[in-house]
């Protein structure tokens, strides 16, 4: 081979190892600029959330539920949590001026699972309004259940034919308006509307001179007769209609001079939590839920006929009426098992371009000394 024949095969070989470097530095480019493209649609900041100073609730005898949430204003579009989702549907989605006399704002867009709209810009305060199916839970003939979870301080209203609620375990008793005030709202709140009332007597004293003491008892569980044991310093009782409705909340209304506080529980011989509330005319209410049928026994700290009954302690209830809900972290995160930032494509692609140039020479050079070689 000549000594031109040899240079014009290394300038050859010289130009594809270049032609190889030049396409990785390409192919590394486009990578690289994917990546900024699909990094910068990630980050992409969400619609802020509106600030909601309070939301009410009114609840209906059947069960359903009329919302409404005040939106503060804001000039650009918002996000603006609503009590959609978890089987509960948004009927009749609108939004009015505040004060509730300014025209309807259009609009508003709802997420399919109901749990937030989004406001337009420049629609100012406004009230959102909605019905909502399907959020509370009913146990027959007319117990109601929720499990609510809210940031805003929320009112609620409830039927008439309310008396008493329980909240987180703790009972309200209503002498007028049947609404409350819930601050950072996480709570569990049953109800049962028009509740059966009745009442039971016991005779006590000795001789020809008795006393009838009456006792009332609030459930819509099933409730045999009461035993007072004064030795115990107890009221025993058998419940029924309670297993298949999963719990239900029996009210014996008691006057302290038969039984006094404190007082505790035993549920199917085992203790047991219990509320208790002023039920007027110096009678005290007693609450305690079993969750299946069987024996209740409610024991007192003091009773008629005997000292303070044996083994009492201090009342113990559910959590309080305004519980701050723990606010989870909504931040995101890396997904399991992604220990550390990923590989960089283009980082990668620069790398198998060199590789290939690097292959390119190699076989260049094996193809140049196998020419060099004599025959």
């Amino acid at each position: 081979m000549t000594a031109d024949g040899r240079r014009g095969g290394a300038a050859f070989c010289m130009l594809a190892a270049a032609a190889a470097v030049l396409a990785a530095a390409g192919g590394a480019a486009e990578a690289s600029g994917q990546e900024e493209a699909g990094a910068s649609a990630a980050v992409r900041a969400p619609l802020p959330e509106a600030r909601v100073p309070s939301a009410s609730v009114a609840i209906l005898g059947n069960g359903t539920v009329s919302v409404e949430h005040e939106v503060a204003g804001g000039g650009e579009a918002r996000r603006v949590p609503l009590l959609g989702g978890q089987g509960a549907r948004l009927v009749d989605v609108r939004a009015v001026g505040a004060g509730g006399d300014g025209g309807e704002i259009g609009g508003i867009e709802v997420s399919g699972d109901g749990s937030h709209a989004v406001v337009p810009a420049g629609s100012g305060s406004l009230l959102v309004r909605y019905g909502l199916e399907g959020a509370m839970r009913l146990s027959e003939p007319s117990t109601y259940s929720w499990s609510f979870l809210y940031r805003a301080t929320t009112s609620f209203t409830l039927p008439d034919g309310v008396d008493v609620a329980f909240v987180n375990g703790q009972a309200v008793h209503f002498t007028g308006a049947r609404a409350f005030t819930c601050h950072g709202c996480q709570m569990e709140l049953e109800f049962t509307v028009d509740e059966p009332r009745g009442v039971q007597t016991f005779e006590m004293g000795g001789g020809g001179e008795k006393e009838r003491i009456d006792i009332g008892v609030w459930t819509a569980a099933e409730v045999g007769p009461l035993a007072f044991d004064p030795a115990s310093g107890s009221i025993a009782y058998e419940a029924g209609g309670v297993s298949d409705a999963g719990g239900r909340w029996v009210t014996l209304v008691v006057p302290p001079g038969l039984l006094g506080p404190p007082y505790r529980a035993e549920i199917g011989g085992e203790s047991a939590p219990v509320t208790t509330f002023d039920a007027g005319g110096g009678m005290i209410g007693v609450s305690a839920r079993p969750a299946e049928d069987g024996t209740v026994r409610i024991f007192g700290g003091t009773a008629a006929g005997a000292g303070a009954g044996p083994g009492a302690v201090d009342e113990k209830g559910g959590g309080e009426l305004g519980q701050e809900e723990a606010d989870g972290d909504e931040s995101g995160g890396a997904s399991p098992g992604q220990d550390g930032a990923a590989a960089d494509p283009g980082i990668l692609a620069v790398a198998a371009g060199i590789a290939a140039a690097g292959g390119g020479a190699a076989a260049c050079l094996a193809w140049a000394r196998r020419r060099r070689s004599p025959r």
